[in-house]
């Protein structure tokens, strides 16, 4: 008797539709499912079955609470993992993005609302997009390997050891690929092109013909609550575009977490920050209430943004004034915002420096309860008048904030960590400054006077107010990346999602 491994090719498939067909009429309609995880032969099969149809009644829809889009592009090699994309390959990459991103949102759109016990909670939805060679050559990152699983919170304690698994299977620590930067386990600065190749932007075609089979505006969905993006894809999604879908498409959007990378093109990089401006001024729908943006950067990605001080590291990178005054003015009706890195506190309280005047004109944040900000001042080598007076700024701008309960402004990386906190809670009120500093800095009384008048300084009364500086000494060998500091937020939970905060901290980028 033949073996399966003997059998041609051709037999396989055969034998596999007949096996497909005899299942057709199968009064369990799960019984075919086993079938597609025994093999990735059997699995191409299977699955093409399996996910044909999806019936869901009306009393389960309810059930769905989060959907993920995984928008898997086309595969490329060596001859082209170390250059930037070509014309045509942006083109076929941007149409895959756009017809998989349109033909499920005109499915949503049709979506009215939910019946059953999820309809006030609405649908989270998730976007990202990779190529399953994107973690075959330059970078190594298991993360965008084809199939990768999903992981839900609960899977969080077991997923630490297999994740420590993965990273030991991946045998970076001896890997010898020259031709792809390894030598000896030490991986060499990818070139611009490699990055590149890695980062593209993608767009929503803003062209389209006009005998297309798409309108030229995307479908509202109104079921769609809560968006999200994850910096486990380093693609990004083009400002742009993201405008326009919150324009068009997430009218009801109450929540936006968006984890996207600082990108290696400079250029590219600056006409993103231009567009993301204009969605911060102009795209934020009305019905948003979280706002959480966190840019990340690694020494891989960006080497010429780290400067290394004797036992200190320095990211030099400067956020965009721009992005942070644009996100003071388009914040004023949100309860809960976090901005890390992509914009400056310094710019985001400027219109608050103890040199301008503040007049009755003021939009105040009515609602907004907790609001967290890098800000790269927060450093032993910046001068103490400049900290101390963008905490006086924070001070003066938290008189309009009469619901705040917690604000944080922090900053960190190799041998340096700092958080100045505010807390108002449970009628108890204080600041806090922890830092790996030691005594070279201390908050000046203008500061501490401040803080301590907030309720006085406006209409807005935060109750009873009592001010308790707390300092706290933290520990240098504590203090490798800018992760090592999340972990003492008090608003870590919700700065970003849990996995991504889970990756960050594993990889101690």
């Amino acid at each position: 008797m033949a073996r399966w491994t003997n059998l041609p090719t051709e037999i396989h498939m055969m034998i596999l539709r007949i096996v497909v067909e005899d299942y057709r009429f199968e009064s369990d309609r799960y019984a075919r499912a086993g079938y597609a995880s025994v093999c990735r032969e059997w699995q191409s099969v299977f699955e093409q079955e399996n996910f044909r149809r999806i019936i869901v009644d009306q009393e389960r829809i309810g059930y769905l609470e989060h959907l993920m889009l995984c928008i898997k592009l086309d595969e490329y090699d060596c001859t082209a993992c170390q250059s930037k994309e070509d014309d045509e390959t942006i083109r076929k990459n941007n149409n895959v993005f756009f017809n998989s991103l349109w033909d499920l949102l005109f499915i949503l759109s049709k979506w009215v609302g939910f019946v059953g016990t999820r309809r006030e909670d609405g649908l989270t939805l998730e976007l990202g997009a990779y190529s399953p060679s994107d973690c075959k050559h330059k970078f190594r990152d298991f993360h965008l390997e084809e199939n990768h699983p999903y992981r839900e919170f609960n899977d969080i304690k077991s997923y630490v050891n297999a994740y420590k698994q993965r990273i030991d299977r991946l045998g970076l620590g001896t890997l010898n690929d020259p031709y792809h930067g390894w030598v000896n386990g030490h991986q060499e600065c990818p070139s611009l092109g490699s990055k590149q190749r890695l980062m593209g932007t993608l767009t929503v075609n803003d062209n389209l013909p006009q005998l297309s089979i798409y309108p030229y505006t995307f479908p509202n969905v109104e079921i769609v609550t809560g968006l999200l993006i994850r910096r486990q894809f380093y693609r990004k999604i083009a400002a742009k575009s993201l405008d326009k879908l919150l324009r068009e498409t997430f009218t009801c959007l109450r929540w936006f977490n968006h984890e996207a990378w600082y990108d290696g093109d400079l250029p590219q990089q600056f006409h993103f920050e231009k567009d993301y401006e204009r969605l911060l001024l102009h795209g934020i729908p009305s019905t948003l209430r979280e706002l959480y943006i966190f840019e990340n950067f690694n020494k891989v990605l960006h080497p010429e943004h780290f400067k290394q001080l004797t036992n200190l590291e320095q990211y030099t990178k400067r956020a965009n004034p721009s992005l942070g005054k644009a996100l003071s003015k388009s914040s004023r009706l949100l309860t809960m915002l976090s901005a890390a890195f992509v914009v400056d506190a310094v710019d985001f309280f400027a219109s608050f420096k103890p040199t301008n005047n503040l007049n009755s004109n003021v939009i105040p944040w009515e609602n907004l309860q907790y609001l967290a900000l890098t800000s790269q001042l927060l450093h032993p080598r910046k001068a103490g008048r400049h900290i101390n007076g963008m905490l006086i700024a924070a001070g003066r701008a938290a008189a309009f904030m009469p619901t705040l309960r917690g604000m944080e402004i922090w900053n960190g990386g190799g041998g340096h960590a700092c958080v100045f906190r505010y807390r108002n809670y449970d009628g108890k009120t204080y600041i806090s400054w922890e830092c790996t500093w030691g005594p070279k800095f201390k908050l000046d009384p203008d500061v501490i006077d401040c803080w301590a008048n907030v309720p006085r300084q406006g209409q807005y009364r935060h109750g009873h107010f009592t001010v308790t500086v707390n300092t706290k000494l933290l520990r240098h060998r504590d203090t490798k990346t800018y992760g090592s500091i999340v972990p003492l937020l008090k608003q870590r939970s919700w700065m970003q999602q849990f996995i991504s905060d889970f990756q960050m901290l594993s990889r101690k980028i």
